[in-house]
């Protein structure tokens, strides 16, 4: 670089940025040639002259991107000189220079989630919320990062972000917190090989967080608390083996179904509308027309009681209602949640209408039934083997990654990544096509 230059951006004179361009036009199009380099921003940057900066930045923005020979650009040097005023002045040209990637993959939201620094890191991912998705060489997060670090006021600034963030990537807000490092480890287990009982109590009140997730090792975030023999660490397992209430793991499967169905391209949601609206009428059918038929009664009134009630006997009324009760109840539950996505603006309309073909297909059943008991049985059976279905499913995925676990080596299939290239246009935060991960 001119030496010139140099003293300027130092001393961060204008007026000689100014006389240098006049003396040679091009002086600071053959810094901006150079791959990696200090240009007069970065000098600016670490001394603190933020009116130069910003006449820089009007000048050559691309230099705000640029990398110098230790792999910083300007917004990680006036960070790590704690020139606040620029980091902010900075932003509020380009608020995506938080999403500039430095040495070893850490962006400006690492550094600030390394060092605790609460107040920047809640102006990052205001201004640039998609921040939060970029990742080290390590594959870490900003939540990683803040854990490994035992940054607590940090970790619960960004897990309260978390919970409020932009409806368009809440989605990916369970990908977030169950993502694993290049070591498998979750921040979960992070957590838990630091022994940090408060950030495990914040983690796991989140429905998202998997607690069962296993690492390279084969090992969950308890499995790693139970290996540490030199430090107390039990009120962290008491608090990991605490059980989660029947409400939490309802509310769990709900967001994990909503989560999937994002994921859907509108096609194949259009087309699982329509199957489990035809599952839904041929099940409500049954009720409508019942095999075998009902009594119609005598006429001499002497079996009135049985009148419209089924024909079968009370067994064989089981092992048909309680199938068909359990394909009702599953069609209606997915159905009702493809379309808070697809139609979550007239879910006020919809909902106490699916509400009540839910009660009447109950009623139905009462109506019909051979007994009273009959009818709480079936609908009791329907409801307990639609939730155990879901939790033998959790049951068996944990059996089989422990098993992997045991047979391979390294990542298992179920922990690896697919890199997605977000396209241009996909939003206004993320005008750059950055690379996040996705879950295959």
């Amino acid at each position: 670089m001119d030496e010139g230059l140099r003293e300027a951006a130092q001393s961060g004179s204008i007026y000689a940025l100014y006389a240098l361009i006049q003396d040679n036009a091009d002086v600071l199009r053959c810094i901006d040639q150079m791959e990696f380099v200090d240009t007069p921003l970065h000098i600016a940057a670490v001394a603190g002259h933020t009116d130069f900066a910003m006449e820089m930045m009007n000048l050559k923005p691309s230099f705000a991107r640029k990398l110098n020979q230790g792999g910083f650009s300007p917004i990680h040097l006036a960070l790590q000189n704690e020139q606040t005023e620029m980091v902010v002045d900075l932003l509020s040209i380009d608020k995506d220079l938080v999403r500039v990637k430095g040495k070893e993959g850490y962006t400006a939201l690492h550094y600030v989630a390394r060092e605790g620094n609460v107040p920047l890191l809640s102006l990052f991912l205001d201004r640039c919320p998609y921040c939060i998705l970029d990742l080290t060489i390590r594959n870490e997060t900003a939540l990683h990062i803040a854990a490994k670090n035992n940054r607590l006021e940090a970790f619960k600034a960004i897990l309260q972000w978390i919970q409020r963030t932009p409806e368009d990537i809440q989605f990916q807000r369970r990908r977030i917190l169950n993502l694993q490092d290049k070591d498998g480890n979750t921040i979960l287990h992070i957590a838990a090989s630091n022994n940090q009982p408060q950030m495990i109590k914040l983690l796991i009140k989140r429905k998202e967080v998997n607690r069962n997730k296993i690492n390279q090792n084969g090992l969950t975030a308890l499995d790693v608390l139970q290996g540490q023999t030199l430090v107390d660490n039990r009120e962290s397992q008491k608090i990991l083996n605490c059980a989660p209430s029947w409400l939490w793991k309802v509310s769990n499967f709900e967001t994990k179904l909503t989560d999937t169905i994002r994921e859907m391209t509108p096609d194949t949601i259009n087309a699982l509308l329509v199957v489990f609206a035809l599952v839904l009428t041929m099940t409500y059918q049954a009720i409508l027309s019942p095999p075998g038929g009902v009594s119609q009664g005598d006429a001499g009134g002497s079996d009135k009681d049985n009148e419209g009630k089924s024909v079968v006997n009370p067994r064989t009324f089981f092992w048909f209602y309680i199938p068909n009760g359990v394909a009702f109840f599953m069609a209606w539950i997915i159905t009702m949640a493809l379309l808070r996505v697809v139609a979550k603006s007239i879910m006020c309309f919809l909902s106490p209408l699916y509400m009540l073909v839910c009660f009447c297909y109950g009623a139905a059943v009462a109506i019909i039934a051979p007994s009273t008991t009959s009818a709480f049985v079936t609908l009791g059976a329907g409801s307990i083997i639609v939730l155990l279905m879901d939790r033998s499913k959790t049951l068996f995925r944990a059996v089989v990654q422990r098993g992997e676990s045991g047979a391979v080596k390294g990542p298992q299939l179920d922990h690896q990544w697919l890199v997605q290239i977000w396209p241009n246009g996909y939003c206004s935060d993320n005008p750059y096509g950055h690379t996040v991960l996705s879950r295959l």
